[in-house]
């Protein structure tokens, strides 16, 4: 037996549960809308995109000249402590320059009787002799003739030789002097420099941020001057549409001219104004049919169901009727095996007892066996 699918029709929906569900539609797209609009990197309205690219550019330009300005017054600086450290190590070279003449000088001015004097001098504060002037005479081994011309000799030499000592010494100060005014001066030129590169950098940044100012000014009018032509072309377009839905065909609400030219019996689709109530009541009539047809074909597909789960049970119970009497077959041959299997031992029991009794009649009893393994003494 082959099922009979029968289709089911869907139940008509009440104006109510429409309209509920057309609002509920209406509020999903009203909420998918609002989240598009506050979304800011989705929504592009009321944004100037060009001034803002602008900007970002200006800014990226203003960023780079700034960085090649700041490296090139690194340069600079870098530069000028070189040159300053050129300096300090020419300063300390004429410094040592300078010494070395000194040393020099004395090593090749000074006599041999005078650097002996000072050795002898030494000498004699090493070995603790006395120094009294009246002793002095016992190292010359008598009188010295001629002390009065040396020492006016030695008084004149230390005189000169003081003389060209203070000169060096000045020559040296002026010249450590001269060092040193112009080790100010190209320190205070350096210092001028750096000041004058602060200076211009201060002005630039005032100047940049002039310009960025007077461009954010001319930003703000052109905004305010985009919104007020907006706004006009606005009011303008509004004016438009009152015009419009007062002499407008279409929203004037004239039935004759929503039939087609061709046939009356046709409305034309782009000017249709609804249905009158004539229409409204025919097309609720169709519908109030096609209900009763629905429910019609509904208590037939019903009838039809239940005649078929009659027809199911049916078979299901002579089934069940058939797995009864089958399963008591196998019942009745099982119990003639179990009969058959108990007469065929029994059988067997009563020829073992005949062989036993009748065809054996001297066994060998267990006593013969429990002779085998004794000892014979």
């Amino acid at each position: 037996f082959q099922k009979k699918i029968m289709y089911q029709a869907r139940a008509q929906m009440s104006a109510q549960e429409r309209e509920r569900l057309r609002v509920e539609r209406l509020k999903a797209r009203n909420e998918d809308r609002v989240k598009r609009l506050l979304n800011a990197k989705l929504r592009i309205y009321g944004r100037d995109t060009e001034a803002l690219e602008e900007q970002s550019k200006m800014k990226q330009e203003r960023l780079m000249a700034e960085r090649e300005r700041d490296l090139a017054l690194d340069k600079k600086r870098v530069a000028e402590a070189n040159a300053l450290k050129l300096l300090h190590k020419e300063q300390e070279k004429q410094r040592k320059l300078d010494a070395y003449q000194l040393a020099a000088y004395h090593k090749e001015q000074q006599q041999a009787k005078a650097k002996r004097d000072a050795e002898e001098v030494a000498f004699r504060r090493q070995d603790g002799r006395d120094r009294d002037p009246n002793t002095l005479f016992l190292h010359f081994h008598g009188e010295d003739l001629g002390v009065k011309e040396r020492r006016k000799m030695q008084q004149q030499q230390q005189q000169e030789w003081i003389v060209e000592q203070m000169k060096a010494k000045e020559e040296a100060r002026k010249a450590e002097a001269e060092m040193n005014k112009r080790y100010e001066n190209y320190s205070g030129a350096i210092g001028g420099v750096c000041e004058g590169a602060e200076k211009q950098k201060e002005m630039d940044k005032l100047r940049r941020d002039m310009e960025i100012q007077e461009y954010n000014r001319q930003l703000v009018v052109a905004k305010k001057m985009k919104e007020k032509s907006r706004k006009a072309e606005e009011e303008k377009q509004a004016q438009e549409e009152q015009q419009m839905t007062a002499t407008s065909k279409l929203l004037t609400e004239d039935l004759n001219d929503t039939y087609m030219a061709g046939n009356p019996n046709r409305r034309v689709p782009y000017h249709f104004k609804g249905f009158s109530a004539d229409e409204r009541q025919r097309i609720l009539e169709e519908q109030r049919l096609q209900i009763e047809e629905k429910e019609a074909m509904a208590a037939l597909e019903k009838e039809e169901n239940e005649r078929y789960q009659e027809q199911q049970e049916m078979y299901r119970r002579q089934l069940v009727l058939l797995e009864r009497e089958k399963m008591n077959e196998q019942q009745r041959e099982a119990r003639a095996l179990a009969h058959f299997h108990q007469s065929q031992k029994l059988e067997k029991s009563i020829q073992k007892k005949h062989l036993e009794k009748a065809v054996y009649q001297n066994p060998v009893s267990p006593e013969y066996f429990e002779q085998f393994g004794k000892s014979c003494r």
